[in-house]
């Protein structure tokens, strides 16, 4: 797992600064390479974080034996023995066994059609010195970030805004306004939007190339992955069927991701999800796993917030493994604001107790987790998908009238809630995916053959590729990195989404059972407890520590209107009372952000929101 950089313009960018912020991706060794390309300079840096191959060899840039490619690689490809073993077939002699010369001897033998192969996480850019060709390509479900500016003056890529900011590129930053009320509203910017104008995230699931002497904003860019559209039916498979088949599937999974150099630990909740993964762990490590939970004090708890660190506790014992748990004071969090707001590189309302365990993991000297991430989504574990299967199979007509009924007027009676609480697949694509001024439809964010799944299955979409890339998989990855930890996702394996994707829906859903088909793939390796606790989010005590939080000091009016006005009434809203923090705790985080990059509010509006 690493940090990267790529840019052609001119002239080479001053390596050290770029570099220095990519260190806490990568401490371990550093690298750079710069040639000559079409009149100008092609420069490709990279910071690694060691887990396959920890000697010398896995450096980078990593070229070819004929010099022809040099490759820069954030990631790790789980199927890299059997490509290996695929490669090594056709006569392909390796120096080392790491992932990254893998994926070198693996697109100089097939190219493009390498991408569809790898099983993995990775965003990777790759030089084709006969061809003169720069390839980039980014995860199915963009668990590692790669951004990219494309102007007049040239093209950048970058594993985070703050490497950019290093390389002083954009040359003019700006911001993007339309970013800015995407975070506002949903708490996170909307890929492929960030709030750098010009700077966009590629896509996930995608390849891009640029050809030396085209112009620099020229890029060929092409999906590589699809999406299964039709389902099982019970006659396909039956519920027993099911439940064999997804345990097989994540067996599978969690052995492939357990594939390292270093020791494999975990980041253990109270919940189901990470339990099952962990489960599956301690069958298959040679030594107990180590694991952590996060927790507060009693006394700075405040009402409602749920400690999971005694469920935690219990599943660790009944499994075995070597638990620790991270308890943490008001003081210490609020001390750790500024870093976090640092660590995040895009503003989020959300990843702060990702940062706090994550920043003790390694602390302890961890470098790689596995966490549960994306098993709500596959197994249908929100709240919503319940309701939307309940309104699917028993709608009423004052129900189906309410579901097509247009948002803004749902919104000015008052009634938008209901639709959302009824599992309205339209108003999940406007909460999670659509900006203020946007007309809310299916077909802006589900793909024309997913029109005639049921809700449940549209959903689970919706939430994979609109809320989890955006917020939860961006967030994660960003403040694991700054601690210098990978995270894992076993969930999201290649073949477990597909065969998940696939399974009926009434298979996900049991009335008062949490993830069902989940409990019951894993109950005899799990504590009896876990199958009766329902589904809880957590979340941290900041409703009542934020009144021990300074105001930043940047004054709200520099981004013009109706930004004062939104801040005043956020801070009254907190005041009179603290559940209602978010909006104060988004300008918290915001303003201090703002703050780390002061060019941006030099002159900070762009004309257009096209950016």
């Amino acid at each position: 797992m690493c940090g990267l950089f790529a840019q052609w313009s001119a002239g080479a960018v001053e390596a050290g600064p770029v570099l220095a912020v990519l260190r806490s991706r990568g401490p371990d060794d550093q690298g750079q390479w710069v040639q000559p390309v079409a009149g100008g300079m092609l420069q490709l840096l990279h910071s690694r974080l060691a887990i396959q191959d920890l000697s010398p060899a896995g450096h980078q840039p990593m070229q070819s034996a004929d010099q022809r490619f040099t490759l820069v690689f954030n990631g790790e490809i789980y199927n890299a023995p059997d490509l290996r073993d695929q490669l090594a077939c056709q006569g392909v002699r390796f120096a080392s066994h790491s992932d990254t010369e893998v994926l070198l001897a693996g697109f100089a033998r097939w190219g493009l059609e390498l991408f569809p192969r790898l099983n993995g996480i990775f965003a990777l850019a790759i030089w084709d010195a006969s061809r003169q060709e720069l390839t980039l390509a980014r995860d199915r479900f963009g668990v590692k970030p790669l951004l990219w500016w494309r102007g007049p003056e040239g093209w950048a890529l970058a594993s985070e805004l703050s490497v950019l900011r290093a390389a002083g590129l954009p040359p003019r930053p700006r911001l993007d306004r339309l970013a800015l009320e995407q975070f506002w509203q949903w708490g996170a910017v909307q890929a492929p939007h960030t709030l750098v104008a010009g700077v966009q995230a590629v896509p996930p699931g995608h390849w891009a190339r640029w050809r030396a002497g085209a112009p620099s904003d020229n890029w060929q860019l092409q999906a590589y992955v699809s999406w299964p559209s039709d389902l099982y039916t019970p006659a396909d498979l039956s519920y027993g069927e099911a439940v064999a088949a997804v345990e097989a599937g994540l067996e599978q999974a969690v052995n492939r991701q357990m594939l390292a150099d270093v020791p494999v630990g975990a980041f253990l909740s109270g919940g189901l999800d990470s339990a099952a993964l962990v489960a599956l762990m301690m069958g298959q490590a040679p030594s107990p796993v180590r694991t952590f939970s996060l927790g507060f004090a009693a006394d700075d708890l405040s009402r409602g917030v749920v400690d999971e660190r005694s469920l935690a506790a219990t599943t660790a014992r009944h499994l075995g493994t070597e638990h620790q748990e991270v308890v943490l004071s008001r003081a210490e969090v609020l001390a750790g604001i500024d870093s976090f707001c640092d660590a995040i590189d895009q503003p989020s309302v959300d990843g702060l107790n990702t940062f706090l365990v994550a920043g003790a993991a390694r602390a302890q000297g961890l470098t790689v987790a596995v966490s549960g991430l994306g098993g709500d989504e596959l197994f249908a574990g929100y709240p919503v998908f319940e309701r939307a299967w309940r309104h699917h199979t028993a709608a009423g007509v004052g129900a189906g009238l309410m579901a097509r009924l247009p948002w803004r007027l749902l919104q000015r009676l008052g009634w938008e809630h209901r639709r959302f609480a009824r599992g309205s697949v339209v108003a999940l694509a406007a909460h999670r995916r659509l900006h203020p001024g946007a007309v809310p439809s299916v077909a802006g964010t589900l793909l024309p053959q997913e029109a005639a799944l049921d809700p449940v299955a549209q959903i689970s979409r919706l939430e994979l590729r609109g809320y989890m890339v955006n917020t939860l998989l961006r967030d994660t990855d960003a403040v694991t990195m700054h601690h210098g930890l990978e995270l894992r996702v076993p969930f999201l394996d290649n073949d477990l989404v597909e065969l998940m994707l696939r399974l009926p829906s009434a298979y996900k859903l049991r009335p008062g059972s949490s993830k069902p088909l989940l409990w019951d793939a894993m109950a005899k390796r799990l504590p009896a407890e876990l199958g009766q606790v329902p589904k809880r989010g957590f979340e941290l005590p900041l409703a009542r520590w934020l009144m021990d939080l300074d105001p930043p000091s940047l004054p709200p009016d520099v981004l013009g209107a109706p930004w004062p006005d939104r801040i005043r009434a956020a801070r009254r809203r907190y005041q009179r009372k603290a559940h209602r923090y978010h909006g104060w705790w988004q300008w918290q985080v915001l303003a201090r952000w703002l703050a780390a990059w002061p060019a941006l509010l030099a002159d900070p509006w762009i004309a257009s929101a096209e950016s």
